[in-house]
C-alpha cells in the first residue's frame, strides 16, 4: 500500500538530501518493557513471520524506525509490530518509505502501556492514518487500559473506522492480512481461516515438536516390541518344527 503523496513529499531540497545513514535506527534511549509487553511482541512477530515465511514480498518487523518523510529525521514512528506487503523480504536497520517505492505498512500493532497509552490512542493513531497504514491495532496484554484487550481501526476513504468484532467470542477480521485475531489474555492470537487453524507461538511450536518426538519414540518402542514378539514367535515355531521332525524320525 502506497503512502499519500503529501506524506512522501521531501522536506529537504535534493541538494540537501540526507544520506540514508543520517536517519538513525536507534535513538540511544534505553528500551524498558515489562514481561507481558515484551512477550506479547515476540509472540506476535513469531506467529506472523512463520505465516508469511513463504512469501517473498512480505516483511514482518517491529520496534524499528519507520521514516515516512524524506529529509525529516523527526518524521519517524517505531511500531511494536508491523507488516509490509509488496516489498522485498530482506534485513533492514530501519524502514525508509521512499526507499521502498512508497509502500507503507499494511498492518501495525502497538502494545498498550501506561507510558504510551494516550499517545497511541490519539497522536500516533492520527499519524498512522495520515501515513496510509491500512490497519492500526492496539493490544493490551493485561486488559487494564483496553478492557476488551484489543481495538482496531481500518482505513476507509483515507480515514480510520473502528473494526468491530465479527463474532461474540471476540474474533476480529484483518482484511490486510487475511487473518482473524483476538486477545487471549497476554497473547494476541492469529487464526488462519484458509487452513482453519491457529498460528503458533514459539513455545507452542516447541511443545508440538516435543509431543511429536514423544509419539514417534513411543511408536518406535511399540514397533521394536512387536518385532521382538514376532521373533520370539518365529523362534518358537522353529523349535516346534524341529521337535516334530525329531519325533517323526524316532517313530
Amino acid at each position: 500500500m502506497a503512502a499519500p503523496a503529501s506524506l512522501l513529499e521531501p522536506v529537504a531540497r535534493p541538494s540537501a538530501e540526507l544520506p540514508e545513514e543520517k536517519y538513525p535506527y536507534s535513538d540511544g534511549k534505553i528500551l524498558m518493557e515489562t514481561d507481558p509487553h515484551a512477550d506479547s511482541i515476540v509472540d506476535m512477530r513469531i506467529q506472523l513471520k512463520a505465516h508469511f515465511e513463504a512469501r517473498a514480498d512480505a516483511y514482518v518487523a517491529g520496534s524499528m524506525a519507520v521514516y515516512y518523510r524524506q529529509g525529516d529525521r523527526k518524521a519517524v514512528v517505531a511500531p511494536d509490530v508491523f507488516v509490509v506487503l509488496g516489498v522485498q523480504k530482506k534485513e533492514r536497520r530501519s524502514y525508509l518509505i521512499w526507499e521502498e517505492g512508497g509502500v507503507v505498512p499494511a498492518f501495525v500493532v502497538e502494545v498498550a502501556s501506561d507510558s504510551t497509552d494516550r499517545r497511541d490512542a490519539t497522536s500516533r493513531r492520527a499519524t498512522y492514518e495520515q501515513m496510509g497504514v491500512g490497519e492500526y491495532w492496539r493490544f493490551d496484554p493485561l486488559g487494564v487500559l483496553i478492557r476488551e484487550g484489543l481495538q482496531g481501526w481500518r482505513l476507509k476513504s483515507g480515514r480510520y473506522e473502528r473494526v468491530r468484532a465479527g463474532r461474540a467470542d471476540g474474533w476480529h477480521r484483518s482484511e490486510a492480512l487475511g487473518l482473524a485475531l483476538r486477545a487471549e489474555g497476554r497473547l494476541l492470537r492469529f487464526w488462519d481461516p484458509r487452513l482453519g487453524r491457529d498460528l503458533m507461538t514459539h513455545a507452542e511450536t516447541r511443545r508440538a515438536l516435543q509431543a511429536s518426538e514423544r509419539a514417534l519414540e513411543a511408536s518406535e518402542q511399540e514397533r521394536n516390541q512387536a518385532e521382538r514378539e514376532l521373533d520370539q514367535a518365529n523362534q518358537r515355531i522353529r523349535e516346534l518344527e524341529a521337535q516334530l521332525r525329531l519325533s517323526g524320525k524316532s517313530g
